[in-house]
Order: C-alpha cells, then structure tokens, then sequence
C-alpha cells in the first residue's frame, strides 16, 4: 500500500493542555480501495493520543480494525504503543503505524 498516514502535528496533540484546556486525540483510518465504500472493506483504524499520568505525559497511538470507534473497541482488540512524549516522536509513530498497517493489509 502506498497510501501515506497522516500524523498531525506535534502542537496540535498537545492542545490547549498548557493553559488548562485538554489535548487533542487524532484518529484515522484506511480502506484498501478508498475509491469504494468501506462498507463490507478491511478497515484499518488507527489513534495518536496524549496521555498525562502523575504528571509525565506519554504520547500513544493504537491500531484496531472495523467499523466501531475506538471508545467502542475492547482492549483486546486494540494495539498500542508508546513513545517518548516530543515532537521528535512523531517520525518513529507514522513508522509503526505503517507497519502495522501494510502488515493489516498484507
């Protein structure tokens, strides 16, 4: 698959976290044939979230599949991973992302 992931930008994650507002979870998803409607299609869903615990933020992304959001989904089903909570992060995430999902779609 050729199909580039989007990954949003680093400042966008982080929201209005700093000045008391909350972050900003991004989710994507692809179709093997975008041209086509998803319906009866292998779904490849995917999230990058910020999650603050004790005070130290982690940057995550998990992978799952089918139509249910993420909020849906049961922790079995779903993949993640974590990574350093920095803009330098991102590079390393689109890459897992991707692997996961050309493997998703192999």
């Amino acid at each position: 698959m050729n199909r580039e992931l989007f990954i949003p930008l680093y400042e966008w994650l982080i929201g209005g976290s700093r000045i008391g507002g909350t972050y900003n979870p991004y989710y994507g998803s692809q179709t093997e044939h975008p041209e086509e409607a998803a319906w009866g299609q292998k779904i490849f869903n995917y999230t990058i979230y910020i999650e603050k615990i004790d005070d130290t933020e982690y940057l995550r992304a998990a992978v799952w599949s089918g139509l249910r959001a993420f909020s849906a989904v049961d922790e079995a089903e779903l993949t993640r991973k974590t990574f350093e909570c920095e803009a330098e992060s991102l590079p390393d995430v689109k890459a897992w992302l991707t692997e996961q999902r050309d493997a998703f779609f192999a």
